[in-house]
């Protein structure tokens, strides 16, 4: 299938959250001349082993730089990756990124913040979401959770309905969210004001 992804992906809006300390987070789609400087800044969490974060903020810097180099990821196309970063002052304090198998198909990727016990992972997801549904207009979103804190704090909240005879790109049970879903929760996960 031929698709001129240029007409399908979009920039986040942008997207303004009050922090639980006050602080305020500004999420929004990142481009690729930032990426040296997301991942810079991710990689104090390649040596934080709890809860896997040096897997999972690996994975992301690899990601990073396949988007950098136009090569695909988990079999999507590399015009499909987005990736939002939320940061404080400017500065990066989280990043969730994605890609789209087909038009109507996203495949959620990782989520991963660099400052612990703010909710910031919490306050990005749904970010990534709405991007999915509301800004790209994807019908489902595949998804797997990579880590227990991933599966009990998301997932599990969220009401993906998992598929324990199907396997994610990431080998572990697949799970799934429709945009019908999505719209029956997004206003109670939803949280700041959009900036667009």
């Amino acid at each position: 299938m031929s698709v001129d992804w240029s007409k399908i992906m979009k920039p986040y809006p942008g997207r303004r959250i009050t922090l639980p300390n006050g602080d305020e987070m500004v999420v929004t789609s990142m481009t690729k001349d930032e990426i040296e400087e997301v991942a810079d800044a991710l990689v104090k969490n390649v040596t934080y082993h709890q809860d896997l974060f040096d897997l999972v903020s690996s994975e992301i810097i690899t990601e990073l730089y396949l988007w950098r180099e136009n090569r695909p990821m988990w079999g999507c196309p590399p015009e499909t990756h987005f990736c939002l970063v939320g940061r404080v002052e400017g500065k990066v304090v989280g990043v969730t990124n994605g890609v789209l198998r087909d038009p109507k198909i996203g495949c959620s990727l990782h989520t991963n913040t660099l400052i612990r016990g703010l909710q910031i992972g919490a306050y990005l997801w749904p970010c990534k979401l709405e991007h999915y549904f509301d800004v790209l207009g994807v019908d489902v979103v595949e998804a797997s959770a990579e880590t227990p804190i991933g599966s009990r704090k998301l997932f599990k909240t969220y009401g993906f309905t998992e598929h324990p005879d199907k396997v994610s790109h990431f080998g572990t049970m697949l799970q799934t969210m429709t945009k019908e879903q999505w719209d029956r929760i997004k206003a109670g996960k939803l949280v700041g004001e959009l900036l667009g």
